[in-house]
């Protein structure tokens, strides 16, 4: 029979040793595991005006006076429950300056929404917007940093039906006049 050998505390263990060990008898295997284990299972709110979801993409770059090449980003928003767009808009920089009247033409056209799903951008997390959510009671939710899986349906839809062919040449300029979208 095999003796069990005790380890004196005073002894040093050098770190590659205790890892080792620990990957030996499957210790390890469990902190590769516990981000896979978590829940990632679909949500759809049942009631129109429930949640919206923010994304801003960057859009084409396009001619503004003299030649002047200026890039856009699209502010957009989607209903959770039936996926109408209440407001979308092309805007010249990504910030809240630029959100806010975004927001409120889809609050004007659509009604107010209960719950606000957006990014982790400085503009999603200015005092401005959370004011203006929070005098309109609508709650602000924020994302997880690093976990682009619970913005699936918006990204989804900035970037397959607005730039089909996007990915065609490349940082997304359209090659030829006759590959735009008929809106550009």
């Amino acid at each position: 029979m095999r003796q069990r050998l005790e380890v004196p505390p005073d002894l040093p263990l050098p770190p590659a040793t205790v890892h080792r060990l620990l990957a030996r008898n499957g210790l390890m295997d469990a902190a590769k595991t516990a981000g896979q284990t978590q829940d990632r299972r679909r949500f759809t709110f049942e009631q129109v005006g429930e949640l919206w979801m923010s994304d801003v993409m960057h859009g084409p770059a396009v001619v503004v006076g003299d030649r002047v090449k200026r890039k856009t980003d699209l502010i957009a928003f989607i209903d959770d429950a039936n996926r109408v767009i209440p407001y979308a808009s092309f805007a010249f920089s990504e910030n809240t300056r630029t959100f806010l009247p975004v927001l409120a033409q889809a609050i004007l056209r659509r009604g107010l929404v209960q719950k606000l799903y957006v990014d982790n951008g400085a503009n999603d997390r200015s005092k401005q917007l959370a004011l203006v959510c929070a005098n309109l009671g609508i709650a602000l939710i924020h994302a997880r940093p690093y976990q682009p899986q619970g913005k699936g349906r918006q990204t989804g839809w900035v970037t397959t039906p607005l730039f089909p062919g996007a990915h065609r040449s490349p940082r997304g300029h359209w090659a030829a006049s006759s590959d735009r979208p008929p809106w550009l």
